[in-house]
């Protein structure tokens, strides 16, 4: 068989701006994420309902999503269309999504306490199965995207900054603007917080600007998002069954340790996102802070993206995620000893934008990192089965973070405030305060010591990753001859 060279494995690559045009369908799912991280303050403080309720609801809500993961993978990987695998999932979950949050965040709060339980949780369902539909693709279309492995890297980049503008977008929007807006009447003197109008109003805002981004990342992926593309590289029909979900996670030992890690690291950041908003209204006595903390962080998340992108093309994504992984645990150890004080408050928002940036930096690494999963896979198995493989993570990374909620439900409960609204710009008590820093450091750090462990045994580090694509490059060459 003749020799490949390295440009082989480049064949058929798609322009930059298309891969950062992909990526806003991963910020677009996003910027629901962050917005449904704040359910359960919803809930609890416009709806009057109890935030343990609330907690074990969306617990077993995120649970039976996971449990339907695998069957969108396998669907998804069997599907044929004139539009592609991937693009009618991403715009059919996408609606789904947003119908559902847009009902959801305008539940009247004089609805029986019956109705909002029974309202809330058949929304919240439809929303993560919606969800669903939509973030498999981003998993499932890095191996599409670019095999180029100086390419790979630059989705992080792309999606770095993405995720972190919403990131920013949500809270500024709702602390700084809305919230500031709609503190009038009843709601004044800095409760519109608490005020109806603000949730819808932060819907139907979020929903266009996560619309717009869904037909963009269409766009984006829509040369490679084709039949003929599937065929090529798969090469040969393979039959999917259910039961191959066990065999791939029983023996593809890289996605088993980064199932692991991503999954842990994912718990301790939705805990971080369910909880930031007590920090700044009950800790620090001061909403508004949170808009400009938002604003803040925009620029430095950018720098360190870009930054990470050069890291990641010079060592590998592996230590890419390593390194943010421990500078993220050292940062969380001293935020945990010095605790928000809104005396001086900008102490502990400056180790907070730095915590946030290093993570970011590492975390960007993980989607890249799957579909350097899916090439070992096809590498190991001969099957390109993208979909199954992108399911597969988003299965166990379900099941873990689906416990947030509910721990952030039962930690206020043990607080002593699980039943009560919690005024804003009031503090509560010490018992509060100890039980959002749990959620907020000690959860996420413990959260990072398993990725570390688990990260000893996911060998695709930089050298063995141009070593599989070689290997693919290799084998499709002499398919073609």
């Amino acid at each position: 068989m003749e020799d490949v060279k390295v440009n082989d494995i480049q064949e058929g690559d798609i322009p930059v701006w298309r891969i950062g045009l992909f990526t806003l369908n991963n910020c677009a799912t996003n910027i629901a994420m962050f917005f449904v991280m704040q359910y359960s303050y919803f809930t609890q403080n416009v709806l009057g309902l109890a935030a343990a309720v609330i907690g074990i609801v969306a617990t077993g809500t995120r649970i039976f999503d996971a449990v339907t993961d695998p069957l969108v993978g396998m669907l998804l990987d069997k599907s044929k269309g004139r539009h592609g695998k991937l693009r009618p999932f991403m715009l059919i979950g996408n609606v789904i999504i947003w119908v559902s949050l847009l009902l959801l965040f305008h539940v009247p709060a004089s609805f029986s306490t019956g109705a909002k339980y029974v309202l809330t949780t058949a929304l919240y369902l439809s929303y993560v199965i919606g969800y669903t539909c939509q973030t498999v693709c981003t998993k499932a279309g890095q191996p599409v995207l670019t095999n180029n492995p100086k390419k790979r890297p630059i989705f992080s980049g792309f999606d770095s900054v993405f995720t972190q503008l919403a990131s920013a977008l949500v809270p500024m929007l709702l602390t700084s603007v809305l919230a500031a807006r709609n503190s009038v009447g009843a709601y004044a003197d800095g409760m519109g917080l608490i005020n109806p109008a603000t949730w819808r109003q932060a819907s139907w805002i979020l929903a266009a600007v996560s619309v717009v981004f869904t037909i963009l990342a269409m766009i984006g992926i829509s040369v490679k998002d084709r039949q003929e593309f599937y065929e090529r590289v798969q090469g040969q029909k393979v039959r999917l069954r259910a039961r191959d979900y066990l065999e791939v996670l029983g023996h593809n030992r890289p996605i088993q340790m980064l199932i692991i890690s991503a999954a842990t690291d994912k718990l301790g950041q939705l805990l971080q996102g369910g909880v930031t908003m007590y920090i700044f209204a009950n800790m620090l006595l001061n909403t508004d802070l949170q808009g400009v903390y938002s604003s803040l962080l925009v620029a430095p998340l950018i720098g360190i993206s870009i930054g990470g992108v050069f890291l990641s093309r010079k060592f590998g994504l592996k230590r890419t995620f390593l390194v943010g992984t421990i500078a993220s645990m050292v940062l969380l150890a001293i935020m945990f000893v010095i605790r928000p004080d809104p005396e001086v408050p900008y102490v502990f928002l400056t180790l907070l934008i730095v915590q946030k940036c290093i993570f970011s930096m590492g975390n960007s690494a993980v989607i890249p990192m799957i579909a350097d999963c899916t090439d070992y896979e096809n590498v190991r198995t001969g099957r390109f089965i993208p979909g199954m493989l992108g399911t597969m993570f988003s299965f166990v990374d379900k099941l873990i973070s689906a416990f947030s909620t509910t721990i952030i439900g039962f930690a206020l409960t043990m607080a002593g405030v699980g039943s009560i609204i919690i005024t804003p710009n009031r503090p509560v008590n010490s018992g509060f305060d100890n039980a959002i820093m749990i959620c907020f450091c000690v959860i996420p750090f413990i959260a990072h010591l398993i990725t570390l462990v688990a990260m000893h045994w996911y060998v695709l580090d930089k050298k063995k990753m141009e070593e599989v694509q070689m290997m693919l490059a290799q084998r499709e060459k002499g398919e073609r001859q």
